[in-house]
């Protein structure tokens, strides 16, 4: 079995010590020093890159992965790279870190396979030790009234020409994509917001006003 991991932080680590004697292991990381401190202390395949990016997931061999899992510091990033392995490269099975207390459900709607916080769990999920029908134990909330949002930035937006990391957007909001004419751009924390974007928002009905304020 095939298993990607994308993020090479201390859980990143922790998986990949759990699973490389048992899998191929391939494990995508940014951190150039990183990287190589990884792939000295375990022998595994690194790559050193934007793991949100499909042309970082095909040099790792995402073609014929059989599990996806992202483990960055960053919920979106690991949204973006759940949904690109389903939808883009038709990986069967996808888990993922969360960072923020309540996305599990959040990106169980978006159609993450299983979105949780424990890395022990996550290993368990790989290993086939927890049935996937006791995971409704685990991720119990409901889905809070959550709605698609999809708004065009107005001329005079609080947001135009800032960054996405200077926004004061409440946490509980998720950035799905950013669309610019025809192009779809994965928002990330240094992408500048322009008048005309339509931005696509997931987010419950009382912080809509929030979200409406910031960007029209």
């Amino acid at each position: 079995m095939k298993v990607i991991i994308v993020g090479g932080g201390k859980i990143g680590r922790y998986l990949t010590n759990e699973f490389k004697d048992k899998y191929e292991i391939v494990l995508i990381e940014q951190d150039r020093n990183k990287c190589d401190r990884i792939r000295e202390k375990y022998g595994i395949k690194i790559i050193c890159g934007d793991g949100s990016k499909p042309e970082i997931l095909e040099e790792a061999g995402i073609e014929d992965a059989d599990v996806v899992l992202p483990v960055t510091e960053d919920d979106q990033d690991n949204l973006v790279i759940c949904q690109l392995a389903e939808r883009q490269y038709d990986v069967k099975r996808t888990f993922t870190r969360v960072n923020t207390p309540g996305n599990e459900r959040l990106f169980d709607w978006l159609g993450v396979n299983v979105a949780i916080s424990s890395s022990s769990i996550l290993t368990g999920l790989v290993n086939q030790e927890v049935a996937m029908q006791d995971l409704k134990g685990i991720l119990t909330k409901n889905h809070d009234n959550l709605e698609m949002l999809r708004i065009t930035v107005k001329n005079g937006a609080k947001a135009i020409n800032k960054k996405l990391k200077n926004l004061d957007l409440p946490i509980e909001v998720v950035l799905v994509s950013i669309l610019r004419g025809d192009k779809p751009i994965v928002p990330r924390g240094n992408t500048t917001v322009c008048a005309g974007d339509m931005i696509v928002v997931l987010a419950r009905e009382d912080f809509k006003d929030d979200i409406y304020e910031i960007f029209t």
